[in-house]
């Protein structure tokens, strides 16, 4: 059984009051209502954890689209729960983020630049190249893919640890 942490809080404004309930818990991604989105760079293993989570979960795995990702939202709402994964390109839109945000709980897959690069490249030259590339778009993208997480998992290890670490951290 769960043992709650009591704490004693001072307030300097006797007219003042907070209630906080325990029986009462947020939505989590897999009940009825649940949209787990999934934003990374590429390479972060976004679509292998996105199949892999669904079948766990028992939802559909959708992929955003470049053109009209708000249409394709609406269709992913109105089928209930699911595992999005979200193209980059896509957090460049403040309200775009904004609605991830309030729709469902968003995920960022953490992994290295040469993580992502081994799994995107084959040969030591295109590796590299994925280096340099994904560098250039960490630089660009992390700042607005921190504005919009609300939970991370590292992404380095293989993907099938990498699933079991997802799974564990949205079902807490």
């Amino acid at each position: 059984m769960t043992q709650f942490i009591r704490k004693d809080f001072q307030v300097d404004e006797p007219d003042k009051t907070a209630v906080i309930r325990h029986d009462a818990p947020a939505p989590r991604p897999w009940e009825p209502s649940g949209i787990l989105y999934l934003i990374g760079l590429p390479g972060s293993g976004k679509s292998a954890v996105a199949a892999g989570l669904a079948r766990e979960l028992g939802c559909p795995a959708r992929t955003l689209p470049l053109d009209d990702p708000d249409a394709a939202l609406e269709h992913i709402f109105a089928d209930g729960p699911a595992v999005v994964e979200v193209p980059y390109k896509l957090l460049l839109g403040e309200v775009f983020r904004q609605r991830l945000q309030s729709t469902g709980r968003v995920l960022y897959l953490m992994a290295s630049v040469e993580a992502m690069a081994q799994r995107l490249a084959t040969t030591p030259e295109e590796q590299e190249k994925a280096r340099e590339r994904l560098g250039r778009l960490r630089t660009a993208y992390e700042p607005l893919i921190m504005q919009t997480l609300q939970l991370m998992a590292p992404a380095d290890a293989p993907l099938d640890e990498v699933l079991a670490d997802v799974l564990e951290r949205v079902r807490m």
